[in-house]
């Protein structure tokens, strides 16, 4: 592997329809290398993209799609979903960050899903929205983002969270507990650049704000 090679922008798309395909297209051409996740390949196919390479068992991709894919990875197991594939793909290929796009869509149990799975894997996972953008934060961790003033701001827990902090914003946190049924920080906003750290756990930062610039990739 180059030693650049973790420093590129990787994307990987989901088969969720809510992000217009004119967006999703507008991520894939802005990344250095695109995954596709089954189905999602007609989604990209649909903007005259094709991926570096699509994941999955097959059952949701069309035939015509399939044909005109680069590379083609079939992956059988339903132990897992098509996000776990796609995940543990891209981190046999030595990638240790990653951008998913196309998580929403009407089916929230998939929706919930993919943040499991972006939880259980080990690469360093941001999740694009329609609106902003996801960060998966396992912790211990730690992250300050500039970020435009009056940014909705909300920090979820995927599992229980401690040493939460969370400031730059109008309600800041210090050293909170955190749980997927207790205390959850929705909503907030910004006020000047957000901090956010964890001193163990996984949570979900939330971020959307009409002028946070998208695509929108970490420097």
């Amino acid at each position: 592997m180059s030693p650049g090679l973790n420093k590129r922008r990787v994307l990987g798309v989901l088969a969720g329809r809510d992000m217009p395909v004119e967006q999703v297209v507008a991520w894939a051409r802005s990344a250095d290398y695109v995954l596709a996740a089954d189905g999602a390949a007609n989604f990209l196919a649909e903007g005259d993209f094709i991926p570096d390479v699509a994941i999955g068992d097959f059952d949701s991709i069309s035939r015509n799609t399939k044909d005109v894919q680069k590379v083609l990875v079939h992956i059988e197991d339903q132990n897992r979903s098509d996000c776990d594939k796609l995940l543990d793909y891209a981190q046999s290929l030595g990638f240790e960050t990653i951008t998913l796009c196309a998580m929403e869509g009407d089916a929230i149990d998939h929706i919930i899903g993919s943040l499991q799975s972006a939880a259980r894997s080990t690469l360093e996972v941001r999740v694009a929205t329609r609106r902003g953008v996801i960060m998966l934060l396992k912790g211990a961790v730690s992250a300050s983002l500039d970020v435009p003033t009056k940014t909705r701001v909300s920090l979820l827990p995927i599992s229980n969270c401690s040493g939460v902090e969370l400031t730059g914003v109008e309600w800041s946190l210090f050293g909170t507990e955190m749980s997927p049924i207790g205390f959850t920080s929705l909503s907030n906003r910004s006020v000047e650049n957000v901090s956010v750290s964890i001193d163990s756990g996984v949570a979900a930062l939330f971020l959307s704000h009409p002028n946070l610039e998208l695509p929108h990739w970490p420097s």
